[in-house]
């Protein structure tokens, strides 16, 4: 079931991630709780799948 409370504040997540790309869902979530907003971890990594963007880390290249 998808939450209402963070469908609704999507704007403010997606402009987060667009800021930093390379941002942690850890550290998202920090972010969001810096503007009021409580979300768990895994509740981003649903948010994220739900949209079809992956949000896992690529090592550095050589």
């Amino acid at each position: 079931m998808r939450s209402r409370r963070v469908e609704e504040r999507a704007a403010d997540i997606l402009a987060i991630w667009e800021e930093r790309r390379d941002i942690t869902l850890e550290e998202l979530r920090l972010a969001l709780a810096d503007k009021g907003m409580a979300v768990s971890v895994a509740g981003l990594h649903r948010f994220f799948v739900r949209r079809g963007l992956t949000r896992k880390k690529r090592q550095a290249m050589r």
